[in-house]
């Protein structure tokens, strides 16, 4: 009986402390856990001048020094299409690799003309992993294909996601499957044949890629 008498004590006090620490939380107006996010004013700002299609807020918002903001105004600029592509280019500079990274993917999203010279050079030589492998994957997308020798280039690219990235982009563009070796160190001769036989391909192919895309893009297809 003392032994229970002591372990109903002990769960009084702790459910008086659990009581308590509820109760100070909900005083200060902070969220229990799972409950509902407080408002972010920010967020709030960016998606309003995103339904207002008001570019020249959002690229001030884009300018922003808290990296968060700043990201989350280039990724509403992505759903404002071509208008927006302008902006966009000058934010794959940026100095921020979130914000490139961003940048590159609502490129993506945004752009109509298909000159995709700025998302080819973050490939080729952007010092963040993750900005390559978006830019990559981009050239994809878009079917970038007088760009087809930078994603080539990228199946020897240092870090395997951005190699992967790059498989997959060319396969969506020439609509079939190849070995190119991806997990053999870079530089690898078993690499350099694969991906040499795959700019013959591309040699061969290319023309005939090229005129298939031009007539989806006069159809207004992406």
């Amino acid at each position: 009986m003392a032994y229970r008498g002591v372990r109903l004590v002990v769960l009084l006090v702790i459910a008086g402390v659990l009581a308590t620490f509820v109760v100070w939380r909900v005083v200060r107006k902070e969220p229990l856990s799972g409950g509902p996010a407080p408002s972010d004013p920010d967020a709030a700002r960016v998606e309003q001048f995103r339904r207002e299609g008001n570019l020249e807020s959002l690229a001030g918002e884009a300018d922003d020094p808290r990296p968060e903001v700043a990201t989350r105004a280039v990724r509403a600029m992505g759903s404002l299409g071509q208008a927006a592509v302008p902006h966009l280019e000058r934010r794959i500079a940026d100095a921020r690799p979130e914000v490139r990274e961003a940048a590159v993917v609502a490129w993506g999203q945004a752009a109509d003309d298909r000159r995709p010279e700025v998302v080819a050079a973050a490939a080729r030589t952007d010092p963040s992993v993750v900005v390559r492998a978006a830019a990559v994957s981009v050239l994809g997308q878009v079917r970038a294909v007088n760009e087809m020798e930078t994603l080539i280039a990228a199946l020897d690219d240092p870090d395997r996601m951005v190699r992967v990235r790059a498989s997959a982009s060319i396969e969506h563009i020439l609509g079939r499957r190849y070995e190119v070796f991806l997990d053999d160190p870079p530089g690898s001769e078993r690499r350099r044949q694969a991906v040499e036989f795959v700019r013959q391909i591309w040699a061969q192919e290319g023309q005939g890629a090229r005129d298939y895309y031009a007539a989806k893009k006069a159809r207004g297809e992406r």
